[in-house]
């Protein structure tokens, strides 16, 4: 049975994947017409300003997801970062596996990327690990499977699946993990799956995704050509700080921060900035289970930080750029309290934001299809 009529079965089965990979081709180097001009282009003195989907249907992406993107450009955004999902079943459980009902097959994933080009979007395609049964708090930080060879095998034919996708498409970037903080004292394997990835992903950049307080471990960033990075840092003791109150907090975080940058040498893309629509999101940006419940405190206290955030960082050279997290199809709205700023006034924010770094957009994503 093929790749495509596992697809066409929506089967989602551990037990396939292997057909799943194999029936993948593995180039070695790229086609004599595929030139790096006739890609998007990679200019680093546009910054990337752009917001996330997690991409997680497989059923009529285009149809789900391409309004979201169209939302996205008409917000002002120039990037969008497509999150995507394979699933183990725990953290301690050894296969990775993709269910063809939460993710786009194949030639539906190319045509998310290119519908995001048509719009003036550059894309980055972030290829990620859920746990679908955690038990108690695990999450893929923590992941630690009975056999780390297989494990690692896997996870590169996973990342090099994407990689296939993002090429063809094409993406601009591509993230070969997202804070898999377990894996990360494992240099050697990391240089080996950069290595593997870099001829099947030609003409685009490569980045890692950190979690927030796990960055400096990380000893393959020179493999890398940008460092990815969330921002789910406390920036209060309390409820409803002033901007100023959350500026003070980021300043020393920026400095440090900045300081390790230029020993690493490479360029930042923050890859997850955002915080819920709820009181008390300064002071734990990753619980977004801390107080479900919509109040006009909340919307105001993500306002707040969204304005915070962009006074320290908006204008920051050394990053290669800020992905919001995230933009989805819920109306969002007053009545809303995650993390999406949409119908809410952080959305005001991002607006102006990416009206007064529009100017930049590169002319070849408003024109090329």
């Amino acid at each position: 049975m093929t790749a495509k009529a596992l697809w066409a079965l929506g089967v989602a089965a551990t037990a396939l994947m292997a057909l799943w990979w194999s029936g993948q081709p593995t180039p070695t180097s790229p086609p004599a017409a595929s030139a790096p001009a006739e890609r998007l282009a990679q200019s680093d003195r546009v910054p990337w300003r752009g917001l996330a989907i997690q991409v997680a249907s497989g059923h009529r992406p285009l149809e789900t997801y391409g309004p979201l993107l169209d939302e996205i450009a008409a917000l002002g955004a120039n990037t969008v970062l497509l999150s995507v999902a394979g699933h183990m079943e725990h953290a301690t459980t050894q296969t990775i596996f993709i269910d063809a009902r939460k993710a786009p097959a194949p030639e539906d994933f190319k045509a998310l990327v290119r519908h995001a080009r048509q719009v003036g979007l550059r894309t980055v395609v972030m290829p990620i690990v859920l746990l679908r049964n955690p038990r108690g708090s695990e999450w893929r930080g923590v992941i630690e499977p009975p056999d780390w060879d297989d494990w690692w095998e896997q996870y590169t034919e996973f990342v090099l699946y994407f990689a296939d996708i993002a090429r063809e498409a094409p993406a601009d970037a591509l993230i070969v993990g997202s804070e898999l903080v377990s894996t990360e004292k494992y240099t050697a394997r990391w240089e080996k799956l950069i290595a593997a990835v870099r001829p099947r992903f030609w003409g685009g950049k490569l980045g890692y995704s950190a979690n927030w307080d796990h960055f400096r471990p990380v000893e393959f960033w020179d493999q890398l050509d940008f460092i990815g990075m969330t921002s789910y840092f406390t920036l209060a003791d309390h409820k409803n700080p002033t901007v100023g109150d959350i500026v003070q907090k980021w300043e020393p975080i920026r400095k440090d921060i900045l300081a390790w940058q230029r020993r690493i040498g490479k360029p930042i893309l923050m890859t997850e900035v955002g915080w819920c629509s709820q009181e008390g999101a300064a002071m734990a940006p990753w619980n977004y289970y801390q107080n479900q419940k919509a109040t006009p405190e909340g919307l105001e206290e993500q306002r707040r930080l969204y304005e915070a955030f962009l006074n320290v960082w908006g204008d920051e050279p050394e990053l290669l750029g800020v992905i919001w997290w995230e933009w989805d199809a819920s109306p969002g709205g007053p009545e809303d309290f995650g993390y999406s700023p949409k119908a809410k006034p952080a959305e005001q924010v991002l607006r102006r934001w990416f009206a007064a770094g529009r100017a930049a957009r590169p002319d070849d994503l408003a024109t090329k299809p």
